[in-house]
């Protein structure tokens, strides 16, 4: 009988143990296996070298959720990198912040009578009084954004900027970028605040020159502001839409202004733009030797822009040439015996062109090469060199341009 008591009780010990180990024994969470684990792609833009330049891709007119956008400064950061820029500025509006009466709201119960601060919308002359000051930190967007970069050890270059927003039918709202101090430049007369921005080495642009307006003339309001030297460029093509206004290429070239092409986004861009996929989102290409704030603003100060837009180059003739015989090889592969030249055109970037010569259009898609012929010019017996008009590309008197392809050696 002891014997068959020992027994049973080393059983009901034994039992007793594995139960204790089977209720003690970790469990091993299985969301971080190697099937789920998707690493963070950027969507690489390979652009040529341009006489001698880097192109920097920038996109200078971007909001967040410190005035009427719908993203943090930190992901306009992250998406921008996801994006292929290599340059963003933040310009919430100087004067509009919508989304701070929602967290206003959010934070009554921390107030001590519970109830929400009053959301004051001011400076730009959409209340009675068009000096009201706006109550919150202006720089907070550009630190936040600054703040992630450096954690998060983010290739982005991140610009201070804002938006300076009045009336849109008349005086129009302008971009001032490169800024040292936001605040500053919150004054109620516009004037006041593009002259600070310009005290601060600033570039200003003319943002979407068309949007409520029926007419591409400036008002006297933007006579002033023009007449002044307050304007550096124009945003010739822009929004989510986007927008070109092709009157603004010649105000460009007549002025020497320089050609912008930024989003304007208010939301994520991947509503707008598929990531990874055929069309990047809008953006301004930017000749320049090296991505530091000295040479992007000698170089933009240099004009040396194009815009680009939805597979379209948006610019000067001289850039825009130059831009394409960087971009794509031209070799004679074959001569045919009616004394026809067989050339064969391959594109080394990102960006397709789209030729027309004559009736005949032609696709040159990224990274793919095309052939065809040219004979001799009948009278001159010479022979003709590969010239077409490139249908995604717009210049002075909204045209595409005629350009001739260098044959390369």
């Amino acid at each position: 009988m002891k014997r068959l008591f020992l027994i049973l009780a080393v059983a009901v010990f034994a039992v007793s143990s594995a139960m204790a180990q089977a209720v003690h024994t970790p469990t091993m969470g299985k969301t971080g296996i190697r099937l789920y684990n998707h690493p963070s792609h950027r969507t690489e833009i390979i652009l040529p070298q341009v006489k001698g330049y880097n192109i920097y891709k920038g996109d200078f007119h971007v909001h967040t959720i410190y005035s009427d956008g719908e993203v943090t400064p930190r992901e306009r950061v992250r998406e921008a990198w996801y994006d292929g820029l290599d340059i963003i500025a933040l310009t919430d509006h100087l004067e509009l912040r919508s989304y701070e009466k929602f967290m206003l709201k959010a934070h009554a119960p921390y107030n001590p009578d519970g109830k929400p601060y009053e959301y004051i919308r001011g400076g730009a002359g959409h209340k009675t009084d068009p000096t009201t000051p706006i109550y919150c930190d202006l720089d907070a967007t550009y630190e936040e954004a600054v703040m992630y970069k450096e954690k998060e050890n983010i290739p982005v270059m991140v610009v201070r900027g804002t938006e300076i927003w009045r009336n849109a039918r008349t005086i129009g709202e302008y971009n001032a970028f490169f800024l040292k101090d936001i605040t500053d430049v919150a004054k109620p007369d516009i004037i006041e605040s593009l002259k600070e921005a310009r005290k601060q080495g600033a570039i200003i642009i003319h943002n979407h020159p068309g949007w409520r307006r029926n007419t591409m003339d400036k008002s006297p309001e933007q006579e002033e502001i023009y007449a002044q030297k307050l304007v550096d460029g124009i945003e010739v093509i822009g929004g989510t839409g986007p927008t070109l206004y092709p009157q603004m290429i010649d105000r460009c070239v007549n002025e020497k202004l320089t050609i912008f092409s930024n989003t304007d986004t208010h939301r994520t861009s991947a509503q707008y733009y598929p990531r990874g996929g055929e069309i990047f989102r809008s953006m301004t290409f930017i000749m320049a030797k090296e991505c530091t704030e000295k040479a992007i603003k000698e170089a933009l100060l240099d004009r040396r822009t194009i815009g680009y837009a939805a597979n379209n180059l948006i610019g000067e003739e001289m850039w825009l040439s130059e831009f394409l015989n960087a971009a794509v090889e031209c070799k004679v592969v074959a001569e045919t015996k009616k004394g026809d030249r067989t050339f064969q055109l391959t594109n080394h970037c990102s960006v397709p062109f789209v030729f027309r010569r004559g009736n005949t259009l032609y696709t040159l898609n990224p990274f793919h090469s095309l052939r065809v012929n040219f004979g001799k010019n009948k009278e001159t017996g010479v022979y003709k060199t590969p010239k077409f008009i490139v249908e995604n590309m717009w210049t002075v008197g909204d045209k595409h341009p005629a350009l001739t392809i260098q044959i390369d050696k």
